[in-house]
Protein backbone atom coordinates (compact mmCIF):
# COMPACT_ATOMS: atom_id res chain seq x y z
CA UNK A 1 0.00 0.00 0.00
CA UNK A 2 3.14 2.44 0.58
CA UNK A 3 0.89 4.17 3.37
CA UNK A 4 2.09 4.98 6.74
CA UNK A 5 0.94 2.69 8.94
CA UNK A 6 0.99 1.76 12.55
CA UNK A 7 -1.97 0.58 14.59
CA UNK A 8 -5.24 -0.15 12.50
CA UNK A 9 -8.62 -1.77 12.99
CA UNK A 10 -11.14 -2.89 10.97
CA UNK A 11 -14.58 -2.52 12.88
CA UNK A 12 -16.73 0.20 13.25
CA UNK A 13 -16.47 3.02 15.79
CA UNK A 14 -19.09 5.41 15.00
CA UNK A 15 -18.08 6.52 11.51
CA UNK A 16 -20.44 8.53 9.66
CA UNK A 17 -19.12 9.15 6.45
CA UNK A 18 -19.59 12.73 4.90
CA UNK A 19 -21.14 13.18 1.30
CA UNK A 20 -19.20 14.77 -0.82
CA UNK A 21 -21.40 17.72 -1.13
CA UNK A 22 -21.50 18.53 2.38
CA UNK A 23 -17.80 18.35 2.77
CA UNK A 24 -17.54 20.87 0.02
CA UNK A 25 -19.99 23.05 1.34
CA UNK A 26 -18.04 22.96 5.06
CA UNK A 27 -15.62 24.33 2.91
CA UNK A 28 -17.17 26.50 0.97
CA UNK A 29 -18.64 28.07 4.08
CA UNK A 30 -15.10 28.27 5.62
CA UNK A 31 -12.55 29.78 2.69
CA UNK A 32 -10.77 26.47 3.39
CA UNK A 33 -10.16 26.04 0.09
CA UNK A 34 -8.29 29.58 -0.61
CA UNK A 35 -6.83 29.35 2.77
CA UNK A 36 -4.65 25.84 1.17
CA UNK A 37 -4.01 28.10 -1.99
CA UNK A 38 -2.47 30.45 0.44
CA UNK A 39 -0.34 28.20 1.72
CA UNK A 40 -1.78 26.60 4.43
CA UNK A 41 -1.68 22.75 5.45
CA UNK A 42 -4.90 20.71 5.71
CA UNK A 43 -5.35 17.64 7.76
CA UNK A 44 -8.43 15.40 7.74
CA UNK A 45 -7.03 13.38 11.26
CA UNK A 46 -10.30 10.85 10.78
CA UNK A 47 -10.62 10.81 7.01
CA UNK A 48 -13.03 8.09 6.39
CA UNK A 49 -12.62 7.68 2.55
CA UNK A 50 -11.64 10.35 2.49
CA UNK A 51 -14.57 12.81 1.57
CA UNK A 52 -12.66 16.28 2.26
CA UNK A 53 -10.10 16.02 0.89
CA UNK A 54 -11.32 14.56 -2.12
CA UNK A 55 -13.73 17.82 -2.28
CA UNK A 56 -10.95 19.81 -1.99
CA UNK A 57 -9.60 18.40 -5.23
CA UNK A 58 -12.95 18.16 -6.67
CA UNK A 59 -13.01 22.13 -6.01
CA UNK A 60 -9.35 22.31 -7.66
CA UNK A 61 -10.73 20.90 -10.71
CA UNK A 62 -13.59 23.32 -11.26
CA UNK A 63 -11.65 26.03 -10.83
CA UNK A 64 -8.73 24.91 -13.37
CA UNK A 65 -6.05 24.76 -10.34
CA UNK A 66 -3.04 22.52 -11.16
CA UNK A 67 -3.00 19.81 -8.53
CA UNK A 68 0.84 20.55 -8.42
CA UNK A 69 3.18 18.37 -5.71
CA UNK A 70 3.30 21.10 -3.92
CA UNK A 71 0.00 21.63 -3.14
CA UNK A 72 -0.88 18.21 -2.55
CA UNK A 73 1.70 17.99 0.12
CA UNK A 74 -0.22 20.15 2.31
CA UNK A 75 -3.00 17.57 2.41
CA UNK A 76 -3.02 14.65 4.72
CA UNK A 77 -5.51 12.30 5.66
CA UNK A 78 -5.14 10.12 8.83
CA UNK A 79 -7.70 7.06 9.24
CA UNK A 80 -7.69 4.18 10.91
CA UNK A 81 -9.58 1.39 8.96
CA UNK A 82 -6.15 0.72 5.65
CA UNK A 83 -9.17 -0.39 3.45
CA UNK A 84 -10.54 3.48 3.57
CA UNK A 85 -6.98 4.50 2.90
CA UNK A 86 -6.40 2.42 0.01
CA UNK A 87 -9.72 3.29 -1.60
CA UNK A 88 -9.25 7.50 -1.34
CA UNK A 89 -5.91 6.58 -2.99
CA UNK A 90 -7.69 4.64 -5.52
CA UNK A 91 -10.24 7.36 -6.68
CA UNK A 92 -7.50 9.73 -6.41
CA UNK A 93 -5.64 8.19 -9.17
CA UNK A 94 -8.81 7.58 -10.94
CA UNK A 95 -10.54 10.77 -10.53
CA UNK A 96 -7.41 13.26 -11.10
CA UNK A 97 -4.65 11.11 -12.44
CA UNK A 98 -2.31 11.72 -9.74
CA UNK A 99 -0.98 9.96 -7.17
CA UNK A 100 -1.97 10.95 -3.80
CA UNK A 101 1.97 11.21 -1.71
CA UNK A 102 2.56 8.25 0.17
CA UNK A 103 4.38 10.85 2.77
CA UNK A 104 0.79 12.45 3.53
CA UNK A 105 -1.23 9.38 4.03
CA UNK A 106 -1.31 7.76 7.47
CA UNK A 107 -3.13 4.36 8.72
CA UNK A 108 -2.88 5.38 12.44
CA UNK A 109 -5.10 5.66 15.40
CA UNK A 110 -5.36 9.17 16.09
CA UNK A 111 -6.52 8.48 19.70
CA UNK A 112 -3.68 6.14 20.82
CA UNK A 113 -0.67 6.95 18.35
CA UNK A 114 1.69 9.74 17.93
CA UNK A 115 1.39 11.47 15.32
CA UNK A 116 4.44 14.13 14.31
CA UNK A 117 2.20 16.59 11.83
CA UNK A 118 1.17 19.82 12.46
CA UNK A 119 -1.22 21.58 10.78
CA UNK A 120 -3.13 25.09 9.88
CA UNK A 121 -6.27 23.41 9.51
CA UNK A 122 -7.97 20.59 10.88
CA UNK A 123 -11.27 19.65 8.59
CA UNK A 124 -13.18 16.51 8.72
CA UNK A 125 -16.41 14.24 10.78
CA UNK A 126 -14.85 12.25 13.81
CA UNK A 127 -16.61 9.35 15.10
CA UNK A 128 -19.86 9.70 16.79
CA UNK A 129 -20.88 6.98 19.26
CA UNK A 130 -21.16 6.53 23.00
CA UNK A 131 -18.03 4.96 24.74
CA UNK A 132 -20.66 2.30 26.04
CA UNK A 133 -21.76 1.64 22.75
CA UNK A 134 -18.13 0.85 21.25
CA UNK A 135 -16.52 -2.56 20.81
CA UNK A 136 -15.46 -4.25 23.61
CA UNK A 137 -11.40 -4.44 23.32
CA UNK A 138 -11.49 -1.12 21.81
CA UNK A 139 -13.51 0.19 25.00
CA UNK A 140 -10.75 -1.08 27.00
CA UNK A 141 -7.98 0.42 24.87
CA UNK A 142 -8.97 3.71 25.03
CA UNK A 143 -10.61 4.09 28.46
CA UNK A 144 -7.36 5.85 29.64
CA UNK A 145 -7.06 8.70 27.59
CA UNK A 146 -10.71 9.64 28.15
CA UNK A 147 -9.00 10.50 31.85
CA UNK A 148 -6.02 11.50 29.70
CA UNK A 149 -8.02 14.97 28.32
CA UNK A 150 -10.42 15.25 31.57
CA UNK A 151 -13.75 13.65 30.02
CA UNK A 152 -14.04 11.55 33.14
CA UNK A 153 -12.68 11.92 36.48
CA UNK A 154 -11.66 7.98 36.27
CA UNK A 155 -12.19 4.71 35.47
CA UNK A 156 -15.08 3.48 37.28
CA UNK A 157 -16.76 7.23 35.70
CA UNK A 158 -16.52 5.14 31.86
CA UNK A 159 -18.06 2.20 33.72
CA UNK A 160 -21.08 4.27 35.18
CA UNK A 161 -23.05 7.34 33.70
CA UNK A 162 -20.17 8.71 31.50
CA UNK A 163 -20.77 5.81 29.27
CA UNK A 164 -22.26 8.08 27.57
CA UNK A 165 -19.57 9.95 26.64
CA UNK A 166 -19.37 10.48 22.75
CA UNK A 167 -16.08 9.70 21.35
CA UNK A 168 -16.07 12.31 19.13
CA UNK A 169 -15.38 14.51 22.32
CA UNK A 170 -12.09 12.73 23.01
CA UNK A 171 -11.14 12.76 18.99
CA UNK A 172 -11.38 16.20 18.93
CA UNK A 173 -9.50 16.81 22.41
CA UNK A 174 -6.83 15.05 20.99
CA UNK A 175 -6.20 16.11 17.53
CA UNK A 176 -6.93 19.52 18.95
CA UNK A 177 -4.33 19.41 21.60
CA UNK A 178 -1.82 17.64 19.37
CA UNK A 179 -2.06 18.59 15.90
CA UNK A 180 -2.61 22.16 15.92
CA UNK A 181 -0.11 24.60 15.10
CA UNK A 182 -0.03 27.58 17.18
CA UNK A 183 -3.19 29.49 16.62
CA UNK A 184 -4.47 27.02 14.13
CA UNK A 185 -8.29 26.26 13.18
CA UNK A 186 -10.49 23.22 13.21
CA UNK A 187 -13.76 22.99 11.21
CA UNK A 188 -16.07 19.62 11.75
CA UNK A 189 -19.27 18.39 11.56
CA UNK A 190 -20.33 17.15 15.34
CA UNK A 191 -23.13 15.90 17.34
CA UNK A 192 -24.63 18.93 19.13
CA UNK A 193 -24.63 16.96 22.31
CA UNK A 194 -21.12 17.60 22.75
CA UNK A 195 -22.97 21.25 23.89
CA UNK A 196 -25.91 20.71 25.23
CA UNK A 197 -25.57 17.19 26.72
CA UNK A 198 -26.00 17.07 30.61
CA UNK A 199 -23.81 15.51 32.97
CA UNK A 200 -21.39 13.21 29.70
CA UNK A 201 -19.88 16.34 28.43
CA UNK A 202 -18.96 18.64 30.91
CA UNK A 203 -15.73 17.30 30.81
CA UNK A 204 -15.45 18.62 26.83
CA UNK A 205 -16.73 21.92 27.99
CA UNK A 206 -13.09 22.85 29.94
CA UNK A 207 -12.49 23.91 26.78
CA UNK A 208 -8.77 22.42 27.47
CA UNK A 209 -7.33 20.19 25.66
CA UNK A 210 -4.27 17.79 26.81
CA UNK A 211 -0.69 18.44 24.53
CA UNK A 212 1.29 16.10 25.97
CA UNK A 213 3.76 14.10 23.53
CA UNK A 214 2.97 17.71 21.42
CA UNK A 215 5.52 20.60 21.40
CA UNK A 216 3.20 22.55 23.73
CA UNK A 217 4.24 22.40 27.17
CA UNK A 218 1.12 23.24 28.89
CA UNK A 219 -2.50 22.27 28.32
CA UNK A 220 -3.91 24.39 25.35
CA UNK A 221 -7.29 25.80 25.61
CA UNK A 222 -9.70 26.18 22.56
CA UNK A 223 -12.45 27.97 22.03
CA UNK A 224 -15.77 27.28 19.92
CA UNK A 225 -16.91 30.89 18.23
CA UNK A 226 -19.48 29.72 15.43
CA UNK A 227 -21.98 26.66 14.90
CA UNK A 228 -24.08 25.99 12.34
CA UNK A 229 -27.05 23.28 13.21
CA UNK A 230 -29.10 21.42 10.72
CA UNK A 231 -32.70 21.00 11.85
CA UNK A 232 -34.67 20.11 8.34
CA UNK A 233 -31.58 19.66 6.12
CA UNK A 234 -30.97 15.47 6.19
CA UNK A 235 -26.25 16.06 5.84
CA UNK A 236 -26.13 12.63 6.85
CA UNK A 237 -28.84 10.25 5.91
CA UNK A 238 -30.32 7.53 8.36
CA UNK A 239 -28.66 9.45 11.11
CA UNK A 240 -30.97 10.72 13.97
CA UNK A 241 -28.22 12.43 16.17
CA UNK A 242 -29.01 15.69 15.94
CA UNK A 243 -25.55 17.95 14.73
CA UNK A 244 -23.89 20.74 13.44
CA UNK A 245 -20.71 22.38 11.86
CA UNK A 246 -18.45 24.33 14.18
CA UNK A 247 -15.42 26.19 13.77
CA UNK A 248 -13.19 25.82 16.43
CA UNK A 249 -9.95 28.40 17.41
CA UNK A 250 -6.26 26.80 19.08
CA UNK A 251 -5.15 28.38 21.44
CA UNK A 252 -7.62 30.78 22.44
CA UNK A 253 -9.77 30.89 25.38
CA UNK A 254 -13.82 30.32 25.60
CA UNK A 255 -15.85 33.51 25.47
CA UNK A 256 -19.61 33.71 25.27
CA UNK A 257 -22.21 33.91 23.52
CA UNK A 258 -20.81 32.19 20.68
CA UNK A 259 -22.73 32.97 17.25
CA UNK A 260 -24.92 30.44 16.93
CA UNK A 261 -27.15 29.44 13.19
CA UNK A 262 -30.47 27.47 13.46
CA UNK A 263 -31.61 26.45 10.24
CA UNK A 264 -35.31 27.50 10.09
CA UNK A 265 -37.38 27.24 7.03
CA UNK A 266 -34.47 26.73 4.39
CA UNK A 267 -32.46 29.82 6.06
CA UNK A 268 -29.97 30.17 8.34
CA UNK A 269 -31.04 32.34 11.53
CA UNK A 270 -28.54 33.65 13.85
CA UNK A 271 -29.09 33.02 17.67
CA UNK A 272 -26.92 33.63 20.22
CA UNK A 273 -25.72 30.87 22.64
CA UNK A 274 -23.86 30.71 26.24
CA UNK A 275 -23.94 28.49 29.01
CA UNK A 276 -26.65 27.94 31.74
CA UNK A 277 -24.94 29.29 34.71
CA UNK A 278 -21.43 27.45 35.25
CA UNK A 279 -18.68 27.52 32.22
CA UNK A 280 -18.99 24.08 31.29
CA UNK A 281 -23.10 23.59 31.35
CA UNK A 282 -25.02 22.62 28.96
CA UNK A 283 -25.73 25.77 26.38
CA UNK A 284 -28.76 27.92 26.20
CA UNK A 285 -30.30 29.12 23.00
CA UNK A 286 -31.55 33.00 22.25
CA UNK A 287 -32.16 34.99 19.38
CA UNK A 288 -31.13 37.95 22.11
CA UNK A 289 -29.14 38.16 25.21
CA UNK A 290 -32.46 39.57 26.64
CA UNK A 291 -34.12 36.40 26.64
CA UNK A 292 -31.56 34.94 28.51
CA UNK A 293 -33.78 33.69 31.98
CA UNK A 294 -31.18 31.34 33.53
CA UNK A 295 -30.16 33.96 35.86
CA UNK A 296 -33.09 33.56 37.74
CA UNK A 297 -33.33 30.08 39.78
CA UNK A 298 -36.09 27.99 39.82
CA UNK A 299 -37.21 27.12 42.99
CA UNK A 300 -38.55 24.20 44.08
CA UNK A 301 -38.64 22.34 47.93
CA UNK A 302 -37.79 19.06 47.89
CA UNK A 303 -36.14 16.43 50.57
CA UNK A 304 -33.25 14.50 49.13
CA UNK A 305 -34.74 11.48 48.25
CA UNK A 306 -36.85 13.73 45.81
CA UNK A 307 -34.68 14.22 43.10
CA UNK A 308 -35.66 13.93 39.54
CA UNK A 309 -35.60 10.32 38.24
CA UNK A 310 -35.76 8.01 35.34
CA UNK A 311 -37.71 5.20 34.76
CA UNK A 312 -37.31 1.42 35.37
CA UNK A 313 -34.76 0.40 32.97
CA UNK A 314 -35.05 -3.37 32.01
CA UNK A 315 -31.54 -3.47 30.10
CA UNK A 316 -32.67 -4.98 26.72
CA UNK A 317 -35.38 -7.36 28.61
CA UNK A 318 -38.50 -5.92 27.87
CA UNK A 319 -40.23 -8.89 26.66
CA UNK A 320 -39.42 -10.67 29.83
CA UNK A 321 -40.85 -7.77 32.17
CA UNK A 322 -42.93 -5.86 30.19
CA UNK A 323 -46.71 -7.02 29.55
CA UNK A 324 -49.61 -5.70 26.92
CA UNK A 325 -52.02 -7.01 29.61
CA UNK A 326 -51.83 -8.03 33.09
CA UNK A 327 -50.73 -11.54 34.00
CA UNK A 328 -53.01 -13.21 36.12
CA UNK A 329 -50.94 -16.28 37.02
CA UNK A 330 -48.38 -13.78 38.87
CA UNK A 331 -48.60 -12.04 42.15
CA UNK A 332 -50.29 -9.17 41.90
CA UNK A 333 -47.92 -7.22 44.35
CA UNK A 334 -45.26 -7.57 41.70
CA UNK A 335 -47.36 -6.07 39.02
CA UNK A 336 -47.41 -2.37 38.50
CA UNK A 337 -49.20 -0.20 36.10
CA UNK A 338 -46.04 1.28 33.19
CA UNK A 339 -46.82 4.63 31.86
CA UNK A 340 -47.07 4.90 28.51
CA UNK A 341 -48.32 8.30 25.57
CA UNK A 342 -51.95 7.02 26.09
CA UNK A 343 -51.46 8.87 29.78
CA UNK A 344 -50.91 12.34 27.67
CA UNK A 345 -52.72 11.80 24.47
CA UNK A 346 -56.05 10.49 26.00
CA UNK A 347 -55.81 11.43 29.25
CA UNK A 348 -56.63 8.67 30.55
CA UNK A 349 -55.27 6.55 33.59
CA UNK A 350 -56.11 3.15 32.31
CA UNK A 351 -53.25 1.02 32.27
CA UNK A 352 -52.09 0.05 28.72
CA UNK A 353 -49.16 -1.84 29.91
CA UNK A 354 -47.59 -3.52 33.04
CA UNK A 355 -43.95 -4.28 34.53
CA UNK A 356 -43.00 -7.22 36.64
CA UNK A 357 -40.64 -6.07 39.65
CA UNK A 358 -39.43 -8.73 41.36
CA UNK A 359 -38.48 -6.32 44.57
CA UNK A 360 -39.31 -5.56 47.78
CA UNK A 361 -41.51 -2.35 48.14
CA UNK A 362 -39.63 -1.40 51.47
CA UNK A 363 -36.50 -1.46 50.40
CA UNK A 364 -36.62 -1.14 47.28
CA UNK A 365 -34.21 -4.34 46.47
CA UNK A 366 -34.49 -7.56 44.45
CA UNK A 367 -36.42 -10.71 46.49
CA UNK A 368 -33.71 -13.12 46.93
CA UNK A 369 -34.17 -16.81 44.96
CA UNK A 370 -35.15 -18.08 48.36
CA UNK A 371 -38.21 -15.57 48.34
CA UNK A 372 -38.39 -15.96 44.72
CA UNK A 373 -38.78 -19.65 44.73
CA UNK A 374 -42.44 -19.35 47.57
CA UNK A 375 -43.96 -18.48 44.17
CA UNK A 376 -44.32 -21.30 41.53
CA UNK A 377 -45.28 -19.44 38.65
CA UNK A 378 -43.14 -16.06 39.36
CA UNK A 379 -39.65 -18.98 39.88
CA UNK A 380 -40.53 -20.93 36.62
CA UNK A 381 -41.23 -17.91 34.18
CA UNK A 382 -37.82 -15.96 35.52
CA UNK A 383 -36.00 -19.95 35.06
CA UNK A 384 -37.00 -19.96 31.58
CA UNK A 385 -35.96 -16.37 30.78
CA UNK A 386 -32.48 -16.81 32.78
CA UNK A 387 -30.16 -17.68 30.21
CA UNK A 388 -31.71 -14.16 28.38
CA UNK A 389 -31.26 -11.88 31.91
CA UNK A 390 -27.84 -13.73 32.51
CA UNK A 391 -27.01 -12.22 28.55
CA UNK A 392 -27.55 -8.80 29.36
CA UNK A 393 -24.90 -6.38 29.40
CA UNK A 394 -24.25 -3.02 31.29
CA UNK A 395 -21.55 -2.76 33.83
CA UNK A 396 -23.87 -1.16 36.31
CA UNK A 397 -26.58 -3.77 35.66
CA UNK A 398 -23.48 -6.24 36.20
CA UNK A 399 -23.00 -5.29 39.78
CA UNK A 400 -26.15 -6.54 40.64
CA UNK A 401 -25.95 -9.33 38.82
CA UNK A 402 -23.07 -10.57 40.08
CA UNK A 403 -24.56 -10.75 43.52
CA UNK A 404 -26.30 -13.40 42.06
CA UNK A 405 -29.47 -11.33 41.20
CA UNK A 406 -29.98 -12.03 37.56
CA UNK A 407 -33.33 -11.11 37.68
CA UNK A 408 -32.42 -7.60 38.65
CA UNK A 409 -33.43 -4.23 37.01
CA UNK A 410 -32.32 -0.74 36.79
CA UNK A 411 -34.08 2.54 38.60
CA UNK A 412 -35.72 0.64 40.98
CA UNK A 413 -35.65 1.44 44.36
CA UNK A 414 -37.59 2.84 47.27
CA UNK A 415 -38.34 5.87 45.29
CA UNK A 416 -39.98 3.45 43.02
CA UNK A 417 -42.41 2.43 45.69
CA UNK A 418 -43.35 6.12 46.58
CA UNK A 419 -47.06 6.59 46.54
CA UNK A 420 -47.38 9.56 44.30
CA UNK A 421 -44.90 10.73 41.35
CA UNK A 422 -44.84 13.25 39.28
CA UNK A 423 -43.78 12.27 36.47
CA UNK A 424 -43.34 13.87 32.99
CA UNK A 425 -42.35 12.66 29.39
CA UNK A 426 -38.91 13.13 28.94
CA UNK A 427 -37.43 11.93 25.77
CA UNK A 428 -38.37 13.44 22.08
CA UNK A 429 -41.00 15.97 23.34
CA UNK A 430 -40.95 19.69 22.65
CA UNK A 431 -43.65 20.62 25.72
CA UNK A 432 -43.31 20.08 29.59
CA UNK A 433 -46.37 18.12 30.95
CA UNK A 434 -46.01 16.51 34.73
CA UNK A 435 -48.90 15.01 35.75
CA UNK A 436 -49.12 13.35 38.88
CA UNK A 437 -49.87 9.76 39.14
CA UNK A 438 -50.72 7.17 42.62
CA UNK A 439 -51.83 3.49 41.95
CA UNK A 440 -54.35 1.33 40.55
CA UNK A 441 -55.49 -1.05 42.79
CA UNK A 442 -52.90 -0.07 44.99
CA UNK A 443 -49.62 -0.84 42.85
CA UNK A 444 -47.39 2.37 41.85
CA UNK A 445 -47.14 3.56 38.41
CA UNK A 446 -43.55 3.32 37.14
CA UNK A 447 -42.08 5.35 34.60
CA UNK A 448 -40.58 3.76 31.51
CA UNK A 449 -36.74 3.98 31.11
CA UNK A 450 -35.31 7.10 29.53
CA UNK A 451 -39.19 7.88 28.12
CA UNK A 452 -40.61 9.19 31.58
CA UNK A 453 -38.84 11.29 34.23
CA UNK A 454 -40.63 11.62 37.84
CA UNK A 455 -40.43 13.20 41.61
CA UNK A 456 -40.88 10.70 44.15
CA UNK A 457 -43.91 11.78 46.30
CA UNK A 458 -44.99 10.55 49.97
CA UNK A 459 -47.99 12.49 50.07
CA UNK A 460 -51.14 13.73 47.44
CA UNK A 461 -50.56 16.98 48.75
CA UNK A 462 -47.03 17.65 48.37
CA UNK A 463 -47.17 15.75 44.82
CA UNK A 464 -49.61 18.60 43.77
CA UNK A 465 -47.57 21.64 44.94
CA UNK A 466 -44.69 20.00 43.23
CA UNK A 467 -47.02 19.20 40.28
CA UNK A 468 -47.79 23.15 40.23
CA UNK A 469 -44.79 24.71 40.77
CA UNK A 470 -43.56 22.46 37.56
CA UNK A 471 -46.40 23.94 35.31
CA UNK A 472 -44.54 27.41 35.60
CA UNK A 473 -43.80 28.65 32.19
CA UNK A 474 -40.15 29.92 32.47
CA UNK A 475 -39.43 26.02 32.79
CA UNK A 476 -40.56 25.20 29.50
CA UNK A 477 -38.99 28.27 27.86
CA UNK A 478 -35.94 27.30 29.41
CA UNK A 479 -36.01 23.75 28.19
CA UNK A 480 -36.64 24.87 24.64
CA UNK A 481 -33.76 27.38 24.85
CA UNK A 482 -31.44 24.35 25.80
CA UNK A 483 -32.10 23.21 22.81
CA UNK A 484 -33.41 19.75 23.72
CA UNK A 485 -36.88 20.44 21.82
CA UNK A 486 -36.97 16.93 20.13
CA UNK A 487 -33.92 14.93 21.45
CA UNK A 488 -33.50 12.53 23.68
CA UNK A 489 -32.31 14.87 26.41
CA UNK A 490 -35.28 16.96 26.22
CA UNK A 491 -36.40 16.76 30.25
CA UNK A 492 -33.98 13.96 31.54
CA UNK A 493 -33.33 13.94 35.08
CA UNK A 494 -29.73 15.44 34.66
CA UNK A 495 -31.39 18.46 32.91
CA UNK A 496 -34.03 19.03 35.19
CA UNK A 497 -31.75 19.41 38.49
CA UNK A 498 -29.76 21.53 36.44
CA UNK A 499 -32.27 24.34 35.96
CA UNK A 500 -34.15 23.78 39.09
CA UNK A 501 -32.97 25.04 42.58
CA UNK A 502 -33.57 22.71 44.79
CA UNK A 503 -34.50 23.58 48.23
CA UNK A 504 -33.85 20.89 50.08
CA UNK A 505 -36.25 20.00 52.79
CA UNK A 506 -34.50 17.72 55.73
CA UNK A 507 -37.22 15.77 57.60
CA UNK A 508 -40.13 14.84 55.74
CA UNK A 509 -43.60 12.17 57.11
CA UNK A 510 -43.89 8.83 55.53
CA UNK A 511 -47.38 7.98 54.71
CA UNK A 512 -48.52 4.82 56.15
Amino acid sequence: MGTNTSHSIDVNIGQVFTPQKWAEWLIHKWDIFDAWLDGAHICDPTAGQGAFILAMLHIARNREVSLTSELLSRLTVIEIVPSYLDQFKREVKQEFGVDFPNTQSFCQDIIMETHHGKYDILIGNPPWTNFGDLPTDYKTEIKPYFIEEGLVADTQRTLLGSSRVDIAALVLKVVLGKLLKKNGLGYFYIPTSLFFGDGAHIGFRNYIANCSQSLFENDRNFAIDVVYEFTSTKVFEGISTAYCCARFRGDTQQEFPVTYFKELEGEWVEHKSLPLRNPSDPWVIVQSLDEFSACESLEIKLTPEQKPRQGVNTCGANSVFIFNHKPSNFPAKFLFPLATKEIWRQRTLSPHKWILLPYHRETGKPLTWDQIQKYDALCSYLLEYRDVLQERKGSMLRSSMNKGNWWALLGVGPYSFAPFKVIWEAYGKNQFNPIVLSSVDGQMWQGNQAMHAFIPCWSKEDAHRIRNDLENPEILKLLQQLNGAGKCNWAQPGKMKKILSFEEIVNRTFAN
